[in-house]
């Protein structure tokens, strides 16, 4: 049996281990953060699966790498041992009537980089149809329904269960570049045991990485949760707005999670009062429900991103390198989970996104 030294527990780290165990692999697992995850990106974010709408704003690959993994989320999710709140309504994009243009802007570039079939648009009934408390304030929407999101929270805390049960996973200082020498010394101050002892060592620390990928940049996303008994919204909605897309997540009992700001920072302090009045402004807007609701957390966190802002393996020669997932975590995670596997199972005709790695 094959056993693998992961290096990193953010939602790359925990989908890799998890998927390698399921596999029948060994699993032993090295981390900073603790076991919860509040250190993780994946663990502060939206946790949007949105192939289509990103696209729109990047590239036709981004929709092809997602659509994968909107594939694999239910498959996935269906073998833990507790449901995870999966809301597969799509998405709503709205536009209040001074950001029409910003909308307009959108939907030329919908046709542009999207499939005819790939979105539909909604007028004031349809919208009511769907999503009769929004059509309140709007009068018409473009609905992707293609799209999904995931309540991260409960996602973390069931993987965090299996991993403990089925690895030793152990919490670490800072660990900084790594090479032979120093994994070297990694085990043995931890594990007591030789490097040697692993096929191959998985770097999954996202900005953590830097040392090792001298492209690597962080990208600051702001996110705040909210309580809202009010507010009765199924589907995800993104909010046009011409800075930046607000993208409002639904989450169990009345729970949603507005993520924003792509802000090319690697700061990591507390959201300033100007995010914080944006995102409860753009909450407001969407649903008077909004004024009474409760604000739950206030958060801010780095991605990490590469040039192309996508994701990438990159072989070593004591392992492989798994990051670039920009502020497309869960929008690639699974998609690129599966291809490691594939890659350390030798089956490289089962690899679909192999151009992106350096293996």
């Amino acid at each position: 049996m094959s056993h693998y030294l992961i290096i990193g527990s953010g939602l790359i780290g925990r989908l890799t281990a998890w998927r390698l165990i399921q596999a029948g692999y060994q699993v032993t697992l090295l981390s900073k953060d603790d076991k919860i995850g509040t250190d993780s990106a994946g663990y502060v974010a939206a946790s949007m699966v949105a192939p289509a709408t990103e696209a729109i704003t990047s590239e036709p690959l981004v929709k092809t790498i997602g659509l994968r993994s909107y594939q694999l989320w239910p498959e996935w999710l269906n073998e833990l041992d507790e449901p995870v709140f999966y809301q597969n309504e799509g998405t709503l994009v709205v536009a209040h009537q001074g950001d029409k243009a910003e909308m307009e802007r959108f939907e030329r570039r919908a046709n542009h980089v999207l499939e005819a079939g790939d979105y539909q648009r909604l007028d004031k009934t349809s919208l009511t149809e769907r999503e009769p408390e929004l059509a309140d304030r709007f009068d018409q929407a473009l609905l992707f329904e293609q799209e999904s999101c995931i309540d991260n929270r409960q996602l973390y805390k069931q993987l965090t269960t299996f991993i403990e049960t089925h690895a030793e996973w152990i919490q670490t200082d800072d660990i900084g570049e790594l090479n032979s020498t120093e994994i070297e010394k990694l085990t043995q101050r931890y594990l007591q045991c030789s490097a040697d002892t692993f096929d191959a060592v998985l770097d999954c620390r996202g900005n953590g990485g830097k040392a090792n990928l001298a492209e690597l940049r962080s990208v600051r996303g702001e996110v705040i949760r909210v309580s809202a008994p009010e507010v009765n919204f199924k589907h995800a909605i993104r909010l046009m707005h011409p800075r930046y897309p607000f993208y409002l997540a639904p989450r169990p009992n009345n729970e949603y999670v507005l993520g924003a700001t792509v802000i090319e920072s690697d700061d990591r302090s507390q959201l300033t009062v100007r995010s914080g009045l944006e995102l409860m402004s753009a909450l407001y807007s969407l649903h008077k429900g909004f004024a009474e609701a409760r604000i739950l957390e206030m958060a801010a966190h780095c991605r990490p991103g590469l040039p192309d802002n996508l994701p990438t393996i990159k072989r070593t020669d004591w392992g492989y390198i798994i990051n670039g997932f920009y502020r497309h975590g869960y929008l690639f995670a699974p998609a690129i989970a599966d291809d490691l596997c594939q890659v350390l199972a030798g089956n490289k005709e089962q690899i679909k996104f192999g151009a992106l790695y350096d293996i």
